[in-house]
């Protein structure tokens, strides 16, 4: 019985936070765009994680 409760009073608790989410008008954030120095980087991440990737499967494949 004191998990019903205890579970009941979450739930009453959190029925005010989804009313008050409706009210405020929530706006999607507009996505950035990526600048030349940020593209070079994930490029730069992308080959390392492809070449130790590489390497991982060379040495698994000799055992």
């Amino acid at each position: 019985m004191k998990l019903f409760y205890m579970v009941l009073g979450f739930v009453a608790g959190l029925l005010p936070l989804s009313a008050m989410a409706a009210i405020s008008g929530y706006q999607r954030p507009v996505p950035q765009p990526q600048s030349a120095t940020a593209e070079l980087w994930f490029l730069l991440a992308t080959i390392m994680l492809v070449a130790s990737l590489v390497v991982v499967h060379l040495v698994v494949k000799r055992r």
